[in-house]
């Protein structure tokens, strides 16, 4: 009888843990689910000159423009005087709207194309270069994981396709940073890689990585063109709009 006693009290307690174990798990799954990547959220910042320049690029838009850009400083440095060469080589002729913001992350972007950016436009093109902010720790409190970064470049995406269906989007792979090998030059890349499989995934979709034109034969950012090897200046635009030419042809022609 003992025994007996013994063995259902033994198929109890582990009955019982397996019970817990798994309801542990259902939890854990469920917790997962319900956090919201903070990458593919909406988040309007609220700094005078932010939101002074947000207004400016709603006042460009007109129906007449055949190509947006959509991202961040790496853009907004083309309304600098010293880039007027490389609008009169290879943007004018499109009428392109220049929608950069300095600082701008994924989540500010995202707040942007649901808040003005995209009404009464029907560009044949949007180019898009975001990301580089999301995994600066120097400047923002989070950074962003390569899953995170690529699931906001994801929601960007979806938003263009949702609003503008007949648009073709090119998104850049996110340009070198860095002298030295860094962790955040490191997120950049492996989001590059997660980014560039959206193409097999997404409508109108493509993806280029012109990179390889600010690397020198050692593999090291090229100063001359990226002097705090982050943003090109005048020569290293000109060169980044002749590397993407023929694929911004194609797509116009789409």
């Amino acid at each position: 009888m003992n025994k007996f006693l013994l063995y259902l009290v033994t198929v109890f307690i582990v009955f019982g843990c397996e019970t817990k174990e798994k309801s542990t798990e259902v939890e854990i799954i469920k917790l997962t689910e319900t956090v919201e990547n903070p990458a593919a959220m909406a988040v309007k910042k609220e700094d005078e000159g932010w939101v002074k320049r947000h207004e400016t690029i709603l006042g460009r838009l007109n129906q007449y423009a055949e190509l947006i850009l959509v991202g961040n400083s790496i853009f907004h440095s083309l309304d600098n005087e010293d880039r007027n060469a490389v609008w009169e080589k290879y943007l004018n002729t499109y009428k392109a709207i220049n929608m950069g913001i300095s600082a701008d992350r994924t989540e500010n972007v995202i707040w942007r194309l649901e808040n003005g950016s995209l009404e009464n436009i029907n560009p044949k093109v949007a180019l898009l270069l975001i990301g580089t902010n999301n995994t600066d720790g120097n400047h923002f409190l989070s950074v962003s994981t390569a899953e995170e970064l690529a699931g906001g470049i994801k929601k960007i995406c979806t938003i263009l396709n949702e609003k503008l269906p007949h648009t073709q989007i090119l998104i850049m792979g996110i340009l070198p940073y860095g002298y030295k090998p860094n962790h955040r030059d490191n997120i950049n890349k492996a989001t590059n890689n997660i980014v560039s499989k959206f193409p097999e995934e997404l409508p109108n979709v493509h993806y280029i990585d012109i990179s390889s034109v600010y690397y020198d034969e050692n593999g090291k950012v090229i100063k001359d063109l990226m002097p705090d090897y982050l943003h090109p200046n005048a020569e290293g635009h000109m060169l980044m709009f002749e590397a993407l030419d023929g694929k911004v042809k194609e797509l116009m022609a789409k």
